[in-house]
């Protein structure tokens, strides 16, 4: 709990540390990279619930010199009969602070926010705190480690709550496979005193024109410990719409 309100009290800092930084030397702060991608479609679902759903997928993406913030939105919803039967939301921000220009290793703060009927939790959230290292970029390829420490808070839909130690460990790998065509996989380990959670996503994003483009996407959260009732494994297919902006 001490390193979850530490973690809280020290974001905003990272985040206006950069330009606290040019302001105090009187310069002008860098041209900054600025990426937004905005996707809406179609998603299956199944597991605990076997559901077809609207999908949302959704970044932001910040960078200047050698800060880098990031922040991503996954939505699904249906309703049927009158009633709400998916409504899941998955948010996930990450501050990194790169150690060189080269940009191959970097301190990282990380929060995930999943509200998850489909699993059993009325919500969760995870914050930690650690480190990152590119290990691969040979061409069109990128893959990056990254590991870090912190606490995870269950909120349950029969009620209560619990707040316990966790370790963070995740995989990034991105492929270049064609002209503006990219091919990525998301591995994620969020380990605990009360289960681990294991979430891979697998992701094909094709052009279509312009700054359209379409992406299909395979979800498979699968969990060590789920609550009484419902299953360890969930999918969501899903295919989008995707519209970026730079």
């Amino acid at each position: 709990m001490v390193l979850c309100h530490r973690l809280k009290r020290l974001l905003p800092f990272l985040l206006l540390s950069p330009a606290l930084a040019y302001a105090s030397k009187g310069l002008s702060a860098p041209r900054h990279d600025l990426s937004v991608q905005l996707g809406l479609g179609y998603g299956a679902t199944t597991g605990t619930t076997n559901t077809r759903t609207l999908n949302s997928r959704d970044r932001v993406r910040y960078g200047k010199r050698l800060w880098r913030y990031t922040g991503r939105l996954s939505y699904n919803y249906v309703k049927s009969a009158g009633q709400v039967s998916a409504n899941r939301v998955d948010i996930n921000a990450k501050v990194a602070r790169y150690l060189s220009g080269e940009k191959e290793n970097f301190f990282l703060l990380a929060f995930r926010y999943d509200r998850n009927p489909f699993d059993g939790y009325r919500h969760y959230q995870v914050e930690s705190v650690g480190a990152g290292h590119r290990i691969v970029r040979h061409g069109d390829m990128r893959l990056t480690a990254e590991g870090g420490v912190g606490f995870r808070q269950n909120f349950f839909l029969a009620g209560g709550s619990q707040n316990v130690p966790a370790v963070r460990v995740a995989l990034n790998y991105r492929w270049k496979v064609g002209y503006k065509s990219i091919f990525s996989e998301r591995l994620e380990t969020l380990a605990s005193t009360t289960g681990t959670l294991v979430s891979t996503t697998t992701g094909l994003t094709t052009p279509i024109h312009g700054s359209l483009a379409l992406k299909m996407s395979e979800i498979v959260d699968h969990y060590t410990s789920p609550p009484a009732g419902f299953t360890s494994t969930s999918t969501y297919t899903t295919v989008d719409l995707i519209d970026s902006f730079t």
